[in-house]
């Protein structure tokens, strides 16, 4: 199996297509550990807990009166949103996520961008 670009990944934010996108961290699932060793152990055990999503975070090129982005500051009124990655060999990451943080940053001869995290809130769909 070949590496796949990721020119042409998409994000959508509850069927809001997101513009400019310029990179995308996604998913980092996890699975708590429960300490599960007794008095007689010489060595520690552990059972496995419950999964968790962890966080995604994207950064856009910014454009403040794109309606795209003037949702994404909206969204920050934490409410579960409906987030779809599509990457470029149409295979997709699906998943609710609070939004957490919109962070735009502007510097000299630079493009004027943002970047916004998000929570996930339950299961991860591959």
């Amino acid at each position: 199996m070949g590496a796949v670009t990721a020119n042409g990944t998409t994000l959508t934010i509850d069927s809001q297509l997101i513009g400019d996108l310029l990179s995308v961290s996604p998913v980092s699932v996890s699975v708590a550990t429960i300490d599960s060793t007794d008095l007689d152990s010489t060595w520690r055990t552990f059972i496995g807990g419950i999964k968790d999503g962890g966080e995604c975070s994207f950064e856009i090129n910014l454009n403040p009166s794109g309606t795209d982005h003037i949702a994404l500051e909206a969204d920050i009124d934490g409410v579960e949103k409906t987030v779809s990655i599509a990457w470029s060999d149409a295979t997709t990451c699906s998943f609710s996520a609070i939004i957490t943080s919109y962070a735009p940053s502007a510097s000299i001869d630079s493009a004027l961008t943002c970047s916004i995290g998000m929570k996930i809130s339950g299961a991860v769909t591959f």
